[in-house]
């Protein structure tokens, strides 16, 4: 891997990892599993940085991966209705679901912006959450490896 792209790579990831500490007070309860129960009345609204006429499977496609790349529930993210006691996807009570929407922002500013113009197929896998998070809430702290 080029040494400038990962130290870049590296950089954002740490910056937006301080971002996210500094946001993520006592986030919303965790939830049971979310994907089976909870999907069936999920309707797409409030979509401030994904496409607004995703459709409903790519949406809970993404979604999914998002909560396997950070190993988080959906209610890490999203608001609990305290009436109801279920996942309110349209609500912006939780400031961690903010850092979620820069969070995405940035990975999608490194795929099409950067990573799309070095032109080598070696970075032509887009990068994810999973790759800096690894699944992990919090990105585990980056260790370089020592050289003999």
């Amino acid at each position: 891997m080029n040494m400038r792209y990962a130290a870049a790579l590296i950089l954002s990831c740490v910056t937006v990892g301080v971002a996210v500490r500094a946001t993520s007070q006592d986030p919303v309860a965790k939830q049971g599993p979310s994907s089976a129960s909870q999907s069936a009345s999920f309707k797409p609204r409030n979509l401030r940085v994904l496409p607004r006429d995703i459709s409903d499977e790519e949406l809970k496609k993404r979604m999914h991966e998002y909560e396997q790349g950070l190993g988080v529930p959906c209610g890490y993210c999203h608001a609990q209705d305290a009436q109801t006691k279920k996942i309110d996807y349209a609500s912006d009570e939780n400031p961690i679901k903010q850092t979620a929407r820069m969070m995405i922002s940035m990975t999608n500013d490194i795929n099409t912006k950067y990573l799309a113009q070095l032109g080598d197929r070696r970075y032509a896998q887009p990068v994810t959450c999973g790759h800096c998070h690894q699944g992990q809430a919090d990105p585990p702290d980056f260790e370089p490896k020592t050289q003999n």
